[in-house]
């Protein structure tokens, strides 16, 4: 029988979302911790529960913001258009 549970390698010591906001954000771009709970709600964010608790690995929510929120600036041709 499945038990439904997805089978996850942490790399990493595990956060809470206080602890990944410092540690990922500089504090003038520091989002929310309502921001933080949004991402979790969408499963937008790889996070862990523990009960009522969620935590986070920090090198896995890096990869994840860094392929999901990658912005590719438009090269400039010849002409001056985009």
């Amino acid at each position: 029988m499945e038990t439904g549970i997805t089978e996850v390698t942490l790399k990493g010591k595990l956060v809470n979302g206080t602890q990944l906001l410092d540690q990922l954000f500089d504090p003038e771009a520091k989002p929310s911790v309502r921001w933080l709970r949004a991402q979790i709600k969408t499963k937008a964010i790889p996070h862990v529960r523990i009960g009522r608790l969620v935590f986070f690995d920090m090198d896995m929510v890096r990869a994840t913001l860094e392929a999901k929120n990658l912005v590719r600036h438009r090269m400039k041709t010849a002409a001056g258009k985009a």
